[in-house]
């Protein structure tokens, strides 16, 4: 499989190639040896997951790069396995459909403050359009981009709004440029984030917002700590396991490389906003200890202890200079 046919990929601007970013030759614990990391170009130092991910006849292992820390997902998913995991019926509708929408009018109205009556966004990874109606409440004008067709259509319905396929949208010619991008849960989804947000970002005028925010998934946190004690007693006592689940975050970074991420994307981007909180998800839907270990993380989330701040989410916008603008 070549990364060309998963929808998203795009061609690196500094090579004018196609770069696969690791040598499968090389061994890895008796295996081929993974991808290198998406993030930083650092090479795996192991496994960081206590089971393998197990989707559509592959399986997905979880390594930790050796350099940067990220954890990252490989091998990348085909597209035929990229169309299942994140077809309507069996994400968004399963995820999302359901979903208050406070947190989208919340982010409107934060995004709000950095544009004038009637700009332009452009919400990459719309989902089903909840945030594209927060944005007509307050006054903005937006376009939506999703990967699924069934999702576009359904979103395009809810909202009013235009919407397009990741493909239609990637491969459109006519270069119309936003006056903001909006990416909500998306980082997380990509196979290559470098490429891809430099991708994404040739869409924005110069001098343009971009909003990004998302999960914090190995940020520290009560959450992450207890999830980390667990997971290690899961791989002393049950080595070799394997969960049927689709591998739908491919990348799980925390708020320092995150940032690192985005100054590797674009030097010229400058902060805005910068802000990390805690949800105690997934902790927050269990049982009663783990509702206990979630409240505490809420508590400590967003507070900063020994110059690190606690959170698993994070809320990021940037201010695009015309270095970075093609």
């Amino acid at each position: 499989m070549e990364y060309s046919d998963v929808p998203g990929v795009v061609r690196r601007a500094e090579s004018g190639a196609m770069t696969v970013g690791a040598e499968l030759n090389r061994t890895f614990s008796g295996h081929a040896a993974p991808r290198l990391c998406p993030l930083c170009d650092g090479k795996a130092a192991g496994t960081a997951f206590p089971y393998t991910f197990r989707f559509n006849a592959h399986d997905f292992e979880h390594v930790s790069c050796g350099s940067c820390g990220c954890v990252y997902v490989d091998p990348v998913p085909d597209a035929e396995t990229f169309a299942k995991m994140y077809a309507k019926a069996s994400y968004h509708d399963a995820h999302y459909i359901d979903r208050k929408d406070e947190g989208y009018t919340q982010s409107a109205k934060l995004l709000r403050k950095f544009l004038p009556h009637g700009a332009r966004v452009l919400d990459y990874g719309c989902g089903l359009g909840p945030f594209l109606n927060a944005l007509t409440q307050e006054g903005l004008e937006g376009t939506g981009v999703e990967f699924d067709a069934e999702a576009v259509r359904y979103a395009a319905e809810n909202t009013g709004r235009p919407v397009f396929t990741t493909a239609e949208f990637l491969s459109d010619s006519s270069m119309e440029r936003y006056d903001a991008i909006y990416l909500c849960d998306v980082v997380a989804h990509l196979p290559e984030p470098v490429a891809i947000l430099r991708s994404i970002l040739r869409f924005l005028r110069p001098g343009g917002v971009l909003f990004v925010e998302g999960p914090l998934p190995t940020n520290p946190s009560l959450v992450y700590f207890a999830a980390r004690l667990f997971g290690a007693m899961k791989r002393r006592f049950n080595p070799g396991a394997s969960v049927e689940a689709p591998p739908t975050h491919l990348v799980l970074a925390n708020a320092a490389q995150h940032r690192a991420l985005f100054a590797r994307t674009a030097p010229s981007l400058t902060i805005l906003h910068w802000r990390i909180y805690e949800t105690g998800w997934p902790y927050a839907e269990g049982g009663a200890i783990k509702r206990a270990i979630a409240a505490l993380a809420s508590a400590l989330g967003g507070k900063s202890i020994g110059g690190i701040a606690f959170g698993n989410r994070f809320q990021a916008i940037y201010r695009l200079g015309e270095a970075d603008s093609q």
